[in-house]
């Protein structure tokens, strides 16, 4: 196989290009850093639409599991794979020590209408939260905790940035993002059952009034700004963490794992 060295070649110009949205939109593709991501993803081929595999074998081998790796990927016919110059490697991704190996796949499309129809569970509502590593921590909570599809209000940053997936620890594999164009679009949860939940401030319901026979779509703000009143006027119920009065209010990511958690505690445990 030719070890591509070239800041030109077409492949290396592509994944560089990832780490920009407008090229992730424009390309439909991400990619996922990791020898740990890249054997789930391979463990669960058929599932997944992955475009090819790029890696660089004199970082690979310096690498925990490296070795291991390397002689997966050799052995593999049906994907593209491609060796960059372990310069070249580290000049397409963002990571300050790549591991050696990254996967570059398809943006998936969920229909939201198709996806309240056969989802069972909660469901989370991401309302302009802005911050990727509070995104990323937000689909870990949402793995742990039985939450399988994630719904982002216009102005919620981009959950394929490279930052928000390294956050994700590969929890995006499980998790389906629906960005929605049109905030009315909320209005068709209602019509599948789900109650839709907003945390605020300014109410005296906890996570104590919640129902678990029924469905929850929760909703988590902007970190400065919290819920808007657009969306907030579309809730059934407001609720709110109780906390000291140390303290006015939590991380998005924290509060979102504190709403998630407790819903799962009292159904499952």
């Amino acid at each position: 196989m030719e070890i591509i060295c070239s800041k030109s070649n077409n492949n290396v110009k592509f994944v560089r290009s990832l780490n920009e949205k407008k090229f992730r939109m424009k390309n439909n593709a991400f990619y996922l850093e990791g020898i740990k991501v890249v054997n789930e993803i391979l463990d669960k081929e058929k599932a997944i639409d992955i475009k090819f595999i790029a890696y660089s074998k004199s970082i690979l081998l310096t690498s925990n599991g490296g070795k291991e790796i390397l002689e997966r990927i050799e052995s593999i016919e049906n994907i593209k794979i491609l060796e960059f110059d372990e310069n070249i490697f580290k000049y397409v991704t963002d990571t300050v020590t790549p591991q050696g190996i990254l996967i570059v796949l398809e943006i998936p499309k969920y229909d939201l209408e198709s996806e309240l129809k056969s989802n069972n569970n909660n469901i989370l509502i991401l309302d302009k939260v802005q911050d990727l590593g509070n995104i990323g921590t937000i689909i870990r909570s949402c793995n742990a905790f039985d939450i399988e599809t994630v719904l982002c209000i216009s102005g919620t940053a981009d959950v394929y940035s490279p930052k928000a997936l390294r956050s994700t620890m590969g929890g995006i594999l499980n998790t389906k993002v629906i960005y929605l164009n049109d905030i009315n679009e909320l209005q068709k949860l209602k019509e599948y059952g789900y109650n839709i939940v907003t945390t605020s401030l300014n109410t005296n319901n906890t996570l104590s009034i919640l129902d678990i026979n029924k469905r929850y779509a929760f909703v988590m703000g902007n970190e400065a700004n919290g819920v808007s009143d657009e969306v907030a006027n579309l809730s059934d119920m407001l609720i709110k963490i109780p906390m000291s009065d140390k303290i006015e209010s939590l991380n998005v990511g924290v509060a979102t794992s504190i709403v998630l958690y407790e819903q799962y505690k009292n159904k499952n445990i």
